[in-house]
């Protein structure tokens, strides 16, 4: 591990979000981000996530921060779009996402969370329903995989 405790990672992660009716629809992307350890059962992973807005055109940018733990992983997004989910099995959460239009209420119940977390190399997968403003509005799935720069 580098002197500084973080290392240097590829990421390769894909989303997958289904909605009621409509054909899913997956993010597929790869990014370099870090990953340390905050203590020996947990690591936190950071990235830069980039999108275009459908309809804008317009390229979003997000910093994501990953505390992850065996059965807990806390999502982080900071930007024009931003929030805090935790993910634990069985456990509804609830919160906010800040968007440069306003705040929207936001939950989430999460159905799968699997993490393998190594060295050298790890894993997220993390399935849940995700309501908006009290509604459904799809189920996600979230797989993520990272390995460390040679």
């Amino acid at each position: 591990m580098p002197q500084d405790g973080k290392t240097s990672v590829l990421i390769n992660l894909m989303a997958i979000a289904s909605y009621d009716g409509m054909p899913d629809y997956p993010i597929q992307f790869m990014t370099k981000g870090t990953l340390h350890y905050s203590n020996p059962d947990s690591a936190v992973l950071t990235y830069r996530e980039t999108q275009q807005d459908d309809e804008s055109g317009e390229t979003i940018e997000s910093d994501i921060i990953l505390n992850i733990g065996e059965k807990r992983v806390t999502m982080e997004r900071r930007g024009d779009f931003s929030n805090t989910i935790v993910f634990v099995p069985g456990h509804r959460f609830e919160g906010t996402y800040q968007t440069p239009y306003g705040e929207l209420g936001m939950a989430v119940f999460p159905r799968k969370v699997d993490c393998r977390i190594g060295e050298k190399k790890g894993a997220v997968h993390l399935k849940y329903q995700l309501d908006i403003q009290g509604n459904f509005s799809s189920t996600n799935e979230l797989h993520l995989e990272y390995n460390a720069e040679a």
